[in-house]
């Protein structure tokens, strides 16, 4: 089966008209939400040091940089501004979540750098987006969970074909060079889970739309690859399979939308996804019994396997590797009574109280049942207290699924939070949510970038 051919003739066939509205909502929610990151994102180290460098290497100035090391506008080549836009908005590790990993983020901002250069509109970046995201997760199908569990950062590792995809689009490629795109981004594929709790994990979405867009641009301007490097022996499916892959899988209902199923998880917490089931249910028991961290003997937190496989990082000592505990979340949650973006400063997590109630913390593995194309967000918590008694809290669907979704209202507070966060104003803030609620009217994209910028 020639499926790299049936993902390039996929992407030639995207067009706005084609994609119904319960799908462009989700895709407009999801750049509100990504944009915002990112904007949170830029004033984190990771984002300014980047921008640092790309400032410094310079380039034809065609793509908004939305975080200046400066504080001033900054236009990079596309793929520079990509690789740093990617990277704030993963720095916080604030940005939604699916099967994939990260499925927005690289798409987001190789779509944005794309469609800016190309003199693209609001319907180009929409379009962009919404072909990116759709390849990457159809694509994610072969692989199940073997590959991620392998140690691979599937957010970069799949990202970068969806970068790919979305810049094509926005490039206008046709089918050929839109597979050979494919063949040159599937080279590029990397990132390793080692590095959670550290800047090199935003720097995976950041390479990966980085290398999306740098491959569309090389494959337009004439430059060779396989044109059937996914299915091809050696080639994508064939080296970073873990286990049982079915390419076949890929290539299923391509009419179908993952947008919608298994859909998006918009973050309610600034923290590793697979720790927010747990800090609803913490969260949840502070609030009714009126839990103290005083009160608390032991807690015991069963997660399924998968979600526990990222938290790597078991007695956390700066704010990024507190992002990957699922001791210290849950002793911040229970200490403070909420999970924000100040939560995971280094100096909270080194904080006496937190460090020894994060001791009294055990992960414990949970087999829960997982349904086709989804992933296990069961979490059960045992608190027991230091009076004898004994709590348990269970959440099947922590806010912010596709089951159980952040409403607008809660999507536009977070972006604006994001906003503030990086010290920029309300006005800014409201003006780039009303473009984006209204991306498809938007005659030029760079209106948009020259806001946010």
């Amino acid at each position: 089966m020639d499926i790299t051919r049936v993902f390039a003739d996929y992407v030639v066939k995207m067009t706005c008209d084609r994609i119904p509205e319960p799908v462009r909502k989700i895709a407009r929610r999801a750049l509100i939400d990504t944009i915002g990151c990112a904007i949170a994102g830029s004033v984190e180290p990771a984002a300014r040091i980047a921008s640092k460098l790309a400032r410094e290497d310079g380039g034809r100035p065609a793509a908004t940089v939305l975080a200046p090391a400066d504080g001033a506008g900054l236009k990079l080549p596309p793929q520079a501004a990509a690789m740093v836009n990617a990277i704030a908005g993963h720095a916080l590790d604030y940005d939604d979540v699916n099967t994939v990993g990260h499925p927005s983020v690289p798409v987001v901002f190789a779509a944005m750098a794309s469609v800016e250069d190309e003199g693209g509109d609001g319907r180009d970046l929409l379009t962009a987006y919404v072909t990116g995201v759709e390849v990457e997760t159809k694509i994610m199908r072969a692989f199940g969970e073997s590959h991620y569990l392998l140690g691979w950062h599937s957010t970069s590792t799949l990202g970068v074909l969806g970068a790919a995809a979305a810049a094509a689009k926005a490039y206008r490629l046709d089918a050929e060079e839109t597979a050979r795109a494919f063949g040159i981004a599937a080279s590029q594929a990397s990132g390793l889970r080692r590095n959670f709790g550290t800047m090199t994990k935003p720097f995976h979405p950041g390479h990966a739309a980085w290398s999306g867009v740098t491959a569309v641009r090389l494959a337009r301007a004439g430059f060779t690859a396989d044109p059937a490097i996914l299915e091809s022996p050696l080639g994508y499916f064939a080296v970073y399979a873990a286990g049982p892959c079915e390419p076949e899988k890929a290539v299923a209902n391509m009419e179908g939308w993952t947008l919608e199923r298994p859909g998006l998880s918009v973050k309610k917490y600034p923290c590793c996804y697979c720790t927010h089931a747990s800090l609803d249910a913490a969260l949840s028991l502070a609030q009714r019994f009126d839990l103290r961290a005083a009160d608390i003997a032991s807690v015991r937190a069963e997660l399924s396997p998968f979600f526990l496989s990222p938290l790597i990082h078991h007695r956390p000592k700066t704010g990024l590797e507190g992002k990957f505990s699922l001791e210290y979340a849950l002793a911040a949650a229970f200490l403070d009574r909420k999970v924000v973006l100040a939560t995971f400063t280094d100096e909270m997590v080194r904080r006496p109280e937190a460090r020894a109630l994060l001791e009294k913390v055990t992960p414990a593995k949970h087999d829960v049942a997982v349904e086709e194309g989804t992933r296990a967000t069961f979490a059960r918590l045992t608190v027991e207290r230091r009076d004898g008694g004994r709590l348990v809290e269970e959440v099947a669907e922590p806010r912010g699924t596709s089951a159980n979704p952040l409403g607008d209202d809660e999507i536009a507070d977070k972006f604006a939070d994001c906003f503030g966060f990086a010290g920029r104003t309300d006005k800014a803030a409201g003006q780039a949510l009303e473009m984006l609620w209204n991306v498809e009217r938007l005659d030029r994209l760079d209106r948009l970038s020259a806001l946010l910028g």
